[in-house]
């Protein structure tokens, strides 16, 4: 799948939220308002779409455009603090492929990787059907790297930890149905040994940011 497929998926996949949200809004009022002492107190899980970009600047020359990053996500609330505040347990598995060429030679490369976060998620209630959040802990990640290049290896993997911070809002439609809006930072270094002193041999920040949106239940 090339580069313009991937952001026409991330298009139509915010496209369809929007939709959603225009189409549900009145009739959902009452569900929401009959709802709202159990609303903001049960598990929710939920799928994000977002568009992934590295933030160290070697890798936004090397891999020169960001592309689509996939999560899976789930919450679990622990501790009521206030009546607004919530405290929930959170957990996300993560996929997110990249291609590009080298910085010196132009040779084809591509990254993969599958994090997981796990961490807390506090809540904050804004109205009968829209949600504040923030979330923050540490990340595993494993990394893959295939090269076609005659100075490094041809295939690289490595694994390690980091830490993840992200935000967003909760928007509530019918039959429990949540629309997620959010923003993400990720931090991962790693260390890639080269065959040669011609490649990188220091260690580099393989994390990023994500911008997107997703669709969840609230059980």
């Amino acid at each position: 799948m090339n580069q313009t497929s991937k952001l026409k998926i991330f298009f139509w996949f915010l496209l369809a939220i929007s939709s959603a949200l225009s189409s549900t809004q009145g009739s959902c009022n009452t569900y929401t308002q009959q709802h709202i002492p159990c609303l903001f107190s049960r598990p929710l899980f939920d799928i994000k779409v977002g568009y992934f970009f590295f933030s160290n600047p070697k890798l936004r020359k090397v891999y020169d455009k960001g592309g689509l990053d996939i999560q899976l996500c789930a919450s679990y609330p622990l501790w009521k603090l206030t009546s607004q505040w919530t405290l929930h347990a959170y957990g996300a598995l993560e996929y997110f492929q990249r291609s590009g060429r080298s910085i010196h030679g132009h040779q084809k490369t591509s990254v993969w990787s599958v994090p997981m976060n796990v961490g807390l998620k506090p809540i904050y209630t804004i109205s009968a059907n829209m949600q504040y959040y923030f979330a923050i802990g540490p990340r595993y990640f494993y990394i893959h790297q295939h090269n076609h290049s005659s100075y490094v290896y041809k295939n690289r993997s490595r694994n390690g930890l980091g830490f993840f911070v992200n935000t967003g809002f909760h928007y509530f439609l019918c039959d429990q149905i949540v629309i997620d809006i959010f923003g993400e930072y990720s931090y991962a270094k790693i260390h890639f040994r080269g065959e040669r002193s011609r490649v990188y041999t220091r260690t580099i920040q393989m994390g990023g940011f994500t911008f997107g949106g997703g669709i969840g239940y609230d059980f």
